[in-house]
């Protein structure tokens, strides 16, 4: 049979001051800590890059650019090219109405004017009350 500790020293047992003691040195759990943050940070950088890259649609593997036609490059110039002749000439035509729109303005400024000079030479008439 097992002899049983006495009442007495089973007390003391239960009063003690009791800590937990680490199995692991500090070094060592603050080296596996850092490594499973660096992990962490790996994994997340590789998975948003993938999502980038599915956003972007690029494939995971390819970064080579793929190979153009000359031909298509020639059209996309000559596409290009026309393009800006086009907008060439509605700058051209807007900056013509622009200019005739002030020389308008000038010659309406300078009869308003002559006709002011030439209203303030008159007595207005009596405008009737209402």
């Amino acid at each position: 049979m097992v002899d049983r500790p006495s009442p007495r020293y089973a007390g003391r047992l239960s009063r003690r001051a009791y800590a937990l003691q680490p199995a692991r040195s500090r070094a060592l759990r603050v080296a596996i800590w850092a490594t499973v943050c660096l992990l962490s940070a790996a994994a997340g950088g590789a998975v948003a890059n993938a999502w980038y890259a599915q956003r972007a649609g690029v494939s995971n593997g390819s970064c080579a650019p793929t190979p153009v036609d000359a031909g298509g490059k020639q059209t996309e110039l000559a596409r290009t090219r026309l393009a800006l002749a086009e907008e060439s000439a509605a700058r051209a035509a807007v900056q013509r109405s622009a200019d005739s729109a002030a020389a308008d303005v000038a010659r309406l400024s300078a009869e308003l004017q002559f006709l002011r000079g030439q209203s303030k030479g008159r007595v207005p008439a009596a405008s009737p009350q209402r």
